[in-house]
Parts: structure tokens; sequence; C-alpha cells
């Protein structure tokens, strides 16, 4: 019963991302604020980022249960207010609240399963649960094209009260309550904020970059230093204080060390780029916004297939390896059969390239959680999880932001060759400006009013047949360079593989590699 309500847990917070991505044209359209939008899902990613290693930490010392009740109720409320927003800023700031509750869930949870079984035994429950998560993306976008046709997309968000509600009255009951016997601790604050501050000036560098400043802009520059400075202060705090967020242990650990590499590149590499798959569906097949919701389930199942039957392999073997390079390989076979995506390819051809990417990824997320939390000592338990999503996320992020400047620099070039000057002359600079933004096809309301006017031009049919057909290679284009820097860091993803050992999983006790320093030894040694 316990199993179950983790599971429940964690499948809501998995539920709401897919769900709320469903409902986005109606929210706009009741909201307003298009250019907000890419900040509800944005904000979400920073607040739960920011989060998991102070969470982690402080679950090792007092206990799971109450930061994950804490988690679970934060949610619930946030999910409340979203449903009731007004606005889009209203909106926002709600979604950083669900963030805050959304990471500190997967956290708890994830750390939860590490007390709960030995490494030797973890596998094949974490591969249960990457499993529900699988499950909650599949059953998302149906469960919010329901909801949002029938009631209202508010209901998006209101659908997760009751669930969550569920599923803490079941944690409640089901999870003991266990904290770090001793005396009183004294939390690293200061750490804790100085790593905040140089995670949120990094990722909005980041996103920013990507989205309005450019690379080499002032404004990229200034918050890239600034992040340095804070992430060079919170190093210097973590060698001084007795409790570090981030102990400074943990990093003598080799498979801590190459298993955090590892989950960097690999998180850049499948989350940082399927984002962008959409895009090319809608614009190089003219497939319906449907259709590029649709273009990531194979990858689910594959996933979901080998995250349960990789956890068996890895509980009944011990031997993890072989595992993690098998999957790194398969997901870097899928990268490189996207290199060859094409206008007017058939959506089955994307169906079977992502069955590749999905069956690498599912044996390489759960499995990096277990040699990530075998490599050190119970005590850190919470603090290792925290760490293995810390760098997940943070791996996507930087993965989107890579990649989206790729597309949109890529697209750029193939646009202007592919559409002519003479062309270009005749459609003029104002609307020519606007199919330079490859998303053009996704906002409907925007490309209709585009198209409209291209229309009204001398020639505008023929004309505007060139323009799309030019979008459309450019995209096809762009999607194709993405994945091949794509393939270039899976690449590496492989060769930090080679670098881990093959340690025995720990079937009973809590002896590992890395053992906690005490307070005093932590003292001395900053």
């Amino acid at each position: 019963m316990l199993l179950v309500s983790l599971m429940l847990a964690m499948f809501v917070s998995g539920l709401n991302q897919s769900v709320v991505a469903t409902a986005t044209p109606k929210m706009l359209a009741d909201l307003g604020g298009f250019e907000l939008l890419p900040w509800v899902f944005t904000v979400y990613l920073l607040s739960s980022t920011v989060c998991t290693p102070l969470v982690g930490k402080l679950s090792d010392i007092y206990g799971r249960k109450v930061f994950l009740l804490g988690g679970i109720a934060l949610f619930v409320l946030a999910s409340a207010g979203c449903g009731a927003a007004m606005s889009m800023p209203m909106l926002i700031a709600f979604r950083v609240l669900q963030g805050l509750g959304g990471g500190t869930i997967m956290a708890c949870v994830v750390a939860s399963i590490g007390d709960l079984f030995p490494p030797a035994e973890r596998g094949k429950y974490i591969g249960l649960f990457v499993g529900t998560m699988t499950m909650s993306a599949l059953v998302g976008p149906a469960i919010g094209g329901l909801l949002t046709d029938h009631v209202s997309w508010r209901a998006c968000f209101y659908v997760n009260v009751p669930v969550a509600a569920l599923a803490m009255t079941a944690i409640w009951i089901n999870l003991p309550s266990k904290q770090r016997s001793g005396k009183r601790r004294k939390i690293d604050y200061a750490g804790a904020m100085l790593l905040s501050a140089a995670t949120t000036t990094a990722l909005l560098a980041l996103t920013w970059a990507h989205r309005a400043y450019g690379w080499e802009s002032p404004q990229t520059i200034s918050m890239i230093i600034a992040a340095l400075v804070l992430l060079a202060g919170f190093i210097a705090q973590e060698r001084r204080h007795p409790e570090a967020i981030l102990p400074p242990e943990i990093f003598r650990s080799r498979e801590f060390v190459v298993g955090s590499v590892l989950t960097i590149l690999f998180g850049a590499a499948t989350q940082g780029t399927v984002q962008y798959l959409p895009t090319f569906v809608q614009t190089a097949m003219q497939g319906s916004a449907t259709a590029s919701g649709l273009v990531t389930t194979p990858q689910s199942l594959a996933m979901l297939l080998t995250s349960v039957v990789g956890g068996q392999v890895l509980s009944r073997t011990g031997r993890y390896k072989v595992q993690v390079m098998l999957g790194v390989s398969l997901t870097l076979s899928g990268t490189i059969m996207l290199q060859t995506l094409n206008v007017g390819d058939p959506s089955w051809h994307i169906a079977i390239f992502m069955v590749f990417m999905g069956l690498g990824s599912g044996l390489v997320m759960p499995t990096m959680s277990v040699i990530t939390q075998n490599a050190v000592s119970h005590e850190m338990m919470g603090v290792v999880t925290a760490a293995r999503q810390f760098s997940m996320q943070i791996g996507a992020v930087t993965g989107v932001a890579v990649f989206g400047a790729v597309l949109a620099s890529s697209y750029e070039s193939s646009f202007s060759s592919e559409i002519g000057p003479e062309a270009s002359a005749a459609i003029g600079t104002d609307v020519l400006e606007k199919f330079h933004d490859p998303t053009l096809a996704l906002n409907q309301r925007e490309f209709a009013i585009v198209q409209e006017e291209v229309r009204g031009l001398d020639d505008g049919e023929a004309l505007l047949a060139s323009a799309v057909s030019a979008q459309q290679e450019g995209v096809a284009s762009a999607v194709r360079d993405i994945y091949r820097g794509a393939a270039a860091v899976v690449f590496l993803a492989l060769l930090s593989a080679v670098f881990l050992r093959e340690l025995p999983l720990r079937k009973r006790g809590e002896t590992s590699v890395v053992e906690p320093a005490s307070p005093r030894t932590a003292t001395a040694e900053g």
C-alpha cells in the first residue's frame, strides 16, 4: 500500500505537466498574454529545480514524510490557485508555487524508494516509478483534452486536487516518520540561498538568451558572470559548513561524479530536443496540433517497457554498466535516425525513431538513480537523489536553450536560401520577418493573419506557397541540425559511461564508498 501511495504522488506530479500543455490554446483565449505563455512552463521548471537540493538535505535530517506531505499540500493549493487565476501573471505566480510543490514531491518520492529498498532490489521498484511517470505522460493529453473540450481549461488544474488529496491521505497513513537521531543540526541556509540564486540566474540567462536577448548580448553575458560568481560563493560556503547542502565528500565518489555528468548530458540530448519535434510535425509535415502532441507516444511506450524490464534485470543481475551503455547506444541510434527527417516524411518514420529514444531512456534513467544512490551512504540518500534530479533538470534547460539557438540560426539560414531574393522582395520586409520565426505555424491565429496578408499581394498564392515551402525546408533542416548536435552530446554521454565502475549493489546495511563526514571533520576540511 505504501508503494501505491508513493506512485500516486509521483503520478500527480507528472500528470500536471502533460495535462496543462493540452489546455494552452483555450487558456490563451480566456486569459490572453500570448507573449507570457513560455513562462507558464519555464517558472515551473525553475522553481522545481531550485528547491530540490535543499529539500533533499532537509529530508535526510528530518525525514521524508513531513516534506512529502508539505509538498503535496502546496501542490494542491497552488493547483487550485492556477484554476482560479484571472490573468496570465496570476497563473504564472501560482505555477511558481506549484513547481516548488512538484519538485519537493519528486525529490522525496525517489529518496523514499532508497529508504525502503537496498540497491540490489531498488532497480525494479525505480523502474515501476519511471513507468508511473510515463503513464502520466501518456494519459495526460487525453485527460486534458477531454476536460478542456467538455468542462473548462481550469478543470485541468482542478483535477490535481482530489488525486493529490488522495495521495496525501494514503502517505499520511502508510509512510513511517523517520528522522536522523542526535543533536539538533545547523542547516546551511546561506548555501541554499547561494545555490538557488546561482541556479535561477543561470537558468534565466539560458532562457532569455534563447528567447529574448541572444547569446552575445550584455544581459546574457552579465547574468552568466553573476551565476558563476554566485556558484563560487556557494562552493566556498559548502567547504566550510558542517551540514552542507551538497557535501564536498560526495564528489569523492567517482560513480556520483560520472553519473552526474552523464545525467546532464543525457538530459540535454533527450529532454532538451524533444520539444522541437512538434514544430517539425506542424510545419514540415503539415500535421495537426493533435498529431504533434502524439509524436512522443511511441517514445513513452518504449520507455515504459524498458524501465520495467530493465529494473527487473538490474535487480536480478546486479550489473548496471552494460545496461547504461546499451541504453545510451540505443538513444544515439535514435538521434542518428532523426537526422534523416525531411519534408513530407510519413509519421511512422518518426514513430520508429522515437521508439529507439524511448528504449534508451528507459534503460538509462532508472539505472542512474540506483548507481548514484549506491555510491554513497544512506545518510546522504536525499542529497544524492536531489542532486541527480537537479542534474537532469539542468541538462534539460541547457539543452532547450542551446538547441533552441541551433533551431533559430539554422532555420534563418535555410529559409533565406530557399525562398530566394525575388520572392523576398515581392513579399516585403515586414511580412517576411514574421516567416523568420520557425514556430509561426504553431500560433494558428497569427499564421492565418500572415497568410491573408500574403494572399492580398500580386500573385499572392504563388508567393505564399513559396514562403510556406521555404519554411518547411528550413524547419526540417534545423531539426536535422538539432539532432546532429544531440548525437554529439549523446556520444559524450557514452564516453562518460565507459568510466563507470561496476560496484556491487548493496543488499543489506548502509556501508558504501562514501561515508558522511562528521561536523567536526567537515569543518576542519573547510
